[in-house]
């Protein structure tokens, strides 16, 4: 008896053991990255918060990266070489998005793999750059990192609420509804109506004319009237095929899997 108590009691302690070894590698899987160093601890760990909650019950795990310098390599293979060597993303198809910058040479990147693919359409992923970008470009960094989380947790709660990613057809901030076409439109046209009706009342001396005197000068007389024929002008303008456009909505996809954008400079 006293055995098995002594076996089982290893056993709990080994557990325990376990678990706790397993702390530390869970810690140090964090969704906000800031290896050069950018964010103080407050601002990090509210950070961190942030990207935890919007990434939660979706599967699709939201990164931030800061880095120093990338050398002479492009962003883009940066920040996929970053996320291959690290092992991120959730579930087995290690779904996520990460917004790099890289601030020794003021870079900016986003890609998305797996199932973040599908949820970040290049219209959306322009939408978010477009956003944090110009506070990159003021140095407004916790500023921009928040946003950009913000604006990723709004879109995954798009994707989960109506089972299709956000893009440009579906966007209920880009569609003016008939209410803004009336407003767009109307208020111009009703413009424009108005000083038409008041320069035509001014008008008042205007008068059509109904003769060829009246607008080749009194007194002109044509004595002969001749019609000879000439030349004939053609001219030829070459008009290349138009290409159809691709755009098409959706997301773009690289030959590695991933999506994003081919990024710039802050």
């Amino acid at each position: 008896m006293t055995c098995s108590l002594r076996r089982l009691g290893a056993a709990l302690a080994a557990a325990v053991l376990a678990v706790c070894l397993s702390l530390p590698a869970m810690a140090s899987a964090p969704l906000v990255r800031d290896d050069y160093g950018l964010f103080d601890g407050d601002t990090l760990s509210a950070l961190e918060a942030d990207a935890e909650e919007a990434a939660d019950g979706h599967d699709c795990d939201v990164y931030f990266l800061t880095v120093d310098s990338i050398g002479d390599e492009d962003q883009r293979a940066y920040a996929k070489n970053y996320y291959r060597d690290n092992d991120l993303g959730s579930g087995s198809d290690r779904s996520g998005i990460l917004f790099m910058i890289a601030l020794g040479s003021r870079k900016y990147v986003t890609i998305t793999y797996g199932g973040g693919v599908t949820a970040f359409t290049d219209y959306r992923i322009e939408q978010i750059e477009d956003e944090v970008v110009p506070m990159l470009s003021d140095g407004d960094y916790a500023d921009a990192a928040q946003t950009y989380i913000d604006l990723c947790a709004d879109t995954l709660d798009f994707y989960a609420e109506n089972g299709e990613p956000l893009d440009y057809d579906n966007d209920p901030d880009g569609d003016l509804g008939i209410f803004g076409i009336l407003i767009v439109v109307g208020i111009p046209s009703l413009i424009a109506a108005i000083v038409c009706s008041i320069l035509y009342a001014q008008m008042k001396t205007a008068k059509r004319k109904t003769e060829a005197d009246d607008y080749i000068g009194a007194g002109l007389k044509l004595r002969v009237q001749r019609d000879h024929y000439t030349h004939t002008d053609r001219v030829e303008v070459y008009d290349p095929p138009h290409e159809e456009s691709s755009s098409s909505g959706g997301s773009s996809v690289d030959s590695d899997g991933f999506g994003g954008s081919s990024g710039g400079s802050f």
